[in-house]
């Protein structure tokens, strides 16, 4: 990309950050109806208050949110600040496969890549989902796009190696879990995650990815502990990034988001009586910023950490 004229790696760096935020417009659709179940094409999006469709020019990524002042031009509902955020991050995603790869198909998969997983992490966020219907086509795609030598893999051995040892690594600990220590130690959505993740970044990649994750994870119980937001009950295990996470047949919680458009409603009925304990966070947020730190900063990292060297 430095071989580019200034003026076209200007205008490619603001044609890409739209490009993106326009995509993270896109996954708040699959945010908010994936889970109920709902089509991501059709219907277009309404407010989920008054159901007026959205027009054009109130449709526009983060943009619009600032002239609306976020309320719904009908109906004055609020639009919640997880809208242009998810835009923001779609953005400065696709900034940054541009700043890495120019003009390629390798920006175009890193993008993808970067999109799925920040959808993935909403909905854990909201509703301790992952769904089979973005964490196999991620696994999926890992694989194909690293054979075309398009994927950070860059080859099919890496990658296929990276997602068994990833899938299987996991398995394992949600197995262990429930057979030995009789509770769920990780969510199945987990497992499939983490083994999309080894075939995109390849097997080198899990270990830092995962010691990120727990990290931050960690970091973020025991912060809502000290706050008051979570207090774990009598016999119950430190808050950790990977405790009680996160699987596909996971129900909701009751204030899980609804519609693609202003404000927040609740997503489908939890399909059975679990709820997560109150000192668990869900550890697919976590997976997905960890490969998405160890993809654009591991150099920084293995700067600060000089044993992370040997496995970029």
């Amino acid at each position: 990309m430095n071989d580019l004229p200034e003026q076209v790696r200007l205008w490619g760096a603001v044609w890409s950050f739209a490009l993106g935020a326009s995509v993270g417009s896109f996954l708040n659709v699959v945010i908010a109806r994936m889970p109920a179940g709902e089509s991501v094409v059709r219907p277009g999006s309404r407010c989920p208050r008054c159901k007026a469709p959205i027009a054009w020019y109130d449709n526009l990524p983060i943009l619009s949110w600032l002239l609306l002042r976020a309320r719904c031009r009908r109906c004055g509902a609020p639009i919640a600040w997880r809208y242009p955020l998810v835009e923001l991050l779609g953005g400065l995603a696709a900034l940054a496969a541009f700043a890495r790869h120019g003009f390629s198909a390798a920006a175009a998969a890193e993008l993808a890549f970067a999109a799925v997983l920040v959808a993935l992490a909403f909905i854990d966020l909201d509703t301790w989902l992952l769904p089979h219907a973005l964490t196999w086509p991620l696994l999926a795609g890992g694989l194909l796009l690293s054979a075309a030598g398009f994927a950070p893999a860059g080859a099919l051995l890496p990658s296929a190696l990276g997602a068994a040892i990833g899938w299987g690594a996991f398995a394992l600990v949600s197995f262990a879990g429930e057979k030995v220590w009789k509770r769920e130690a990780l969510g199945f959505g987990d497992v499939w995650l983490l083994g999309a993740i080894g075939a995109w970044l390849g097997a080198w990649a899990l270990l830092p990815v995962v010691l990120l994750a727990s990290l931050q994870g960690s970091a973020v119980g025991l912060t809502l502990i000290l706050l008051g937001r979570s207090e774990p009950g009598p016999g119950e295990a430190p808050p950790g990034g990977g405790a009680e996470a996160s699987g596909d047949e996971r129900s909701p919680l009751p204030e899980a988001s609804g519609d693609d458009v202003p404000g927040e409603a609740p997503a489908a009925a939890p399909d059975d009586d679990w709820v997560p304990p109150r000192h668990a966070v869900p550890f697919g947020p976590f997976l997905a910023l960890g490969a998405l730190e160890w993809l654009w900063l591991q150099g920084c990292l293995s700067g600060l950490v000089p044993a992370l060297r040997l496995l970029r």
